[in-house]
């Protein structure tokens, strides 16, 4: 480890905004939603005075305060005032289905429930359907708060930033209990500064705050952002016509997206031959999904810029390691593991394996979690004692010390930046009256990866593909919903039963066949 890397990191992640506002106090932070510009100083005291109406509510250090949002400057300023009072700030998606906050509120007992409702239609749902109540902040305006039934109680507090949790997200697991992600202060912060002292992001950059800050990989591209004192302009949802005039308008200096997005907006330009320079871009990012090269070109292509690449978790705050591509470089691979992060690739057997032989990474450093939310077995069996993490992808690292993705040892889909796990849509698949049983696997096309059903019908039932779409939709959030169904008298089994997915992933890699009705596309 060196010594620099941990030196005066801020112990709270409230503390990343005076850390950005050493450039001068009165500069930008931030475009909010409406068009009105934060100042640093103006956030700060808005997080200071937020802070303390959460503590008139009752919020206590320890307690968690679940937010339910949208991007909005009212979410980040609630965020870094949970901060302030030593709560943790329980970050979920307002797109997310009522029944999926309901577990993550079951699991996390928060001490209240925040709605950012003024700024999302999905917010005011859950609200009103939970009772929330309006609260006014002085600086923020309306938010809805509920306060659950169920006792909380506050965690113990600690003053080293690296045994105190700041952030907890949940990613559903392979049961169908959520798994809280704890992330401590130094994680979030240990990751946050590495842009500005790697001389990334500057002072005087301006980017979109376009990724859901509920999502590991949004929240380090702000924190990273702020750290440098630079400047986010707010989206509540992406909007492919502002994010192409704040490119062509020369509105920002880093475009940071999920290759899914990065597809769109290459896809867009294509069809309509928009150019996208002249432009002031100097750095772009991916990560979360696989980059394939065509994107990788046809982005620099469009944009003149370097398209650099990423990888991790939000069980590594997310970031494990970034690309040093050059321009124009026939590289895909994930990059060596940033400073500070330790890596080992293994084999079946825990040894390590010879340079372009490809096993299974292991991390360990200040980005990984404390661990899984009341959920110790789970967090053992994937630290070990000596703190690595094992993060379930298969890499290999060539000489140079890059590290190249595989694949994936587990069955995770990552669609639209967003981890899913098929044994969640398989439960709520096999929940209904017409499927006997089904298979989800994932399906790579560019810059993203589509979810397909495989669904065998009970009994002298027909499945009708458009009603079990629409009752996926109410119990799963939309990035989880399947992009096609298809319908099998039976599926693939092997002798022991065990559902054959290899065989199922195969058959969806086939060309589709237009006059086939088993097949049909999810909306």
């Amino acid at each position: 480890m060196q010594p620099n890397l941990l030196s005066n990191l801020p112990p709270r992640i409230h503390l990343i905004l005076d850390e950005g506002a050493r450039e001068g106090r009165e500069r930008p932070a931030f475009t909010d939603e409406a068009g009105a510009i934060w100042s640093y100083d103006q956030l700060i005291r808005a997080v200071d005075l937020a802070a303390t109406e959460l503590r008139a509510l009752g919020v206590l250090p320890g307690d968690r305060v679940m937010l339910v949002c949208e991007n909005s400057i009212a979410a980040i300023t609630l965020m870094y005032a949970i901060s302030r009072l030593d709560a943790w700030a329980v970050m979920t998606n307002a797109r997310q289905s009522a029944s999926e906050l309901a577990l993550i509120e079951e699991d996390c007992q928060p001490r209240c429930v925040l709605y950012t409702h003024a700024t999302s239609p999905d917010a005011e749902t859950h609200a009103a359907r939970r009772g929330a109540h309006l609260k006014e902040f002085a600086n923020i305006g309306l938010v809805k708060v509920a306060f659950p039934d169920d006792e909380s109680y506050a965690e113990d507090v600690h003053e080293d930033p690296a045994r105190q949790v700041a952030i907890l997200i949940y990613t559903t697991g392979t049961t169908g209990r959520p798994k809280g992600v704890m992330l401590s202060h130094r994680n979030l912060a240990f990751v946050a500064a590495r842009g500005k002292r790697t001389k990334t992001i500057h002072a005087d950059d301006v980017t979109l705050c376009l990724m859901p800050i509920s999502h590991s990989y949004g929240l380090t591209i702000m924190q990273g952002v702020l750290f440098a004192g630079g400047h986010l302009r707010i989206m509540p949802r992406f909007s492919l016509p502002v994010v192409i005039d704040a490119i062509r308008g020369g509105h920002i200096t880093l475009f940071m997206a999920v290759p899914a997005l990065l597809a769109r907006l290459v896809d867009h330009a294509q069809r309509t031959g928009i150019a996208l320079t002249p432009n002031r871009l100097r750095y772009a990012y991916t990560g979360t999904a696989p980059l394939d090269l065509s994107l990788r070109q046809s982005i620099e292509e469009r944009l003149g810029v370097v398209l650099h690449n990423g990888y991790g978790l939000t069980e590594t705050s997310p970031t494990i390691s970034r690309t040093i591509y050059a321009k124009g470089s026939g590289e895909v691979d994930i990059g060596p593991p940033i400073p500070g992060v330790e890596v080992r690739i293994v084999d079946q057997d825990g040894r390590i394996v010879l340079d372009d032989t490809p096993g299974e990474l292991h991390v360990r450093g200040p980005n990984v979690m404390i661990g899984y939310y009341r959920q110790p077995e789970l967090t053992t069996a994937i630290i070990d004692a000596g703190g690595f993490l094992n993060t379930g992808g298969i890499v290999s690292r060539r000489s140079t010390g890059e590290l190249v993705v595989q694949g994936r040892s587990k069955e995770l889909i990552i669609r639209s930046g967003f981890n899913v796990y098929p044994p969640e849509i398989e439960g709520v698949l096999n929940a209904h009256v017409s499927v006997l049983n089904s298979a989800v696997v994932g399906r790579r096309v560019e810059g993203n990866e589509e979810i397909i059903a495989f669904v065998e019908p009970a009994p002298g039932i027909a499945i009708d593909v458009h009603e079990l779409l629409a009752y996926l939709e109410a119990r799963l959030a939309r990035y989880k919903k399947p992009q096609q169904i298809i319908v099998l008298p039976h599926l693939p089994v092997a002798p022991n039963g065990k559902i054959l997915k290899g065989e199922l992933k195969r058959q969806a890699e086939l060309p589709r066949s237009m006059g086939d009705d088993r097949i049909t596309e999810g909306q």
